[in-house]
């Protein structure tokens, strides 16, 4: 089993303390090194000791969680980061679009399980421009990106420049008017979350559109005609709640 070297940023010592024993009990690839209260103490130490992992607090007094990013450039940011939060399910869709791996207040173990499991697996390449989007999103919530990932490439994409959305068996093709055709290795369930995060809505178990893209309503054949001339198909079931969204 692969060692992990991790450290807890947080300026409240219970919650410290609550995370350091649930590591130490259930998870024994995690050897935690060093507890820090605060951004600036997390860089001293990040720089002495070179953790693999860093679970990060994101409100703290003076430098929150996220300003940790601005000490560390593409050559040093060598660390995978889990943000331990307490934001509100609006607040965490910001993380699900960035890509970005968090374990929410109160921590649980299986929550731990999960960002571990995922976090063994990415690149670090990767995880740096993620990190950043999620800075990005928080600090801009009027032109919020997305992270996809192709078989071979990471895309950052403004949401506004999504056109629509198409299942494609195990994947998702994503129709965007920036990089064109990107298939994601992703099921389209996977990105439902899309409907509370902007202008987005599921028309069939096939496609989710961008509101904003919808050029024609074919009520009668059950069709939406997008801007760049596709044809989406509608289910019947969804027809009314398409018109009342795109009437307001």
């Amino acid at each position: 089993m692969q060692q992990i070297r991790a450290i807890i940023v947080d300026d409240e010592p219970n919650a410290r303390v609550a995370l350091r024993g649930l590591l130490e009990e259930n998870f024994s690839q995690v050897t935690v090194l060093a507890e820090c209260k605060s951004v600036p103490d997390a860089v001293k130490t990040i720089n002495k000791i070179k953790p693999d992992l860093v679970f990060l607090d994101i409100e703290m007094p003076g430098y929150n969680g996220f300003e940790l990013l601005d000490f560390f450039d593409d050559q040093t940011l060598c660390f995978k980061i889990v943000f331990v939060t307490a934001y509100s399910e609006y607040s965490l869709r910001a993380f699900e679009i960035s890509a970005v791996d968090y374990i929410l207040k109160p921590v649980r173990a299986e929550h731990i399980e999960r960002a571990l499991k995922k976090i063994s697996v990415e690149p670090m390449a990767q995880e740096s421009i993620q990190y950043k989007t999620l800075r990005d999103n928080f600090n801009n919530q009027l032109d919020k990106k997305i992270v996809l990932q192709t078989a071979e490439t990471i895309f950052v994409v403004k949401m506004d420049d999504i056109i629509y959305l198409q299942a494609e068996g195990s994947y998702t093709r994503f129709y965007t008017t920036t990089h064109g055709v990107l298939t994601i290795t992703k099921k389209l369930i996977d990105f439902e979350y899309l409907e509370a995060s902007g202008p987005f809505f599921r028309t069939h178990r096939s496609y989710i559109v961008n509101l904003n893209y919808i050029k024609k309503v074919d009520k009668k054949d059950f069709l939406l005609i997008m801007n760049n001339d596709a044809e989406v198909y509608l289910s019947q079931d969804k027809k009314n709640s398409l018109l009342e969204k795109i009437t307001q």
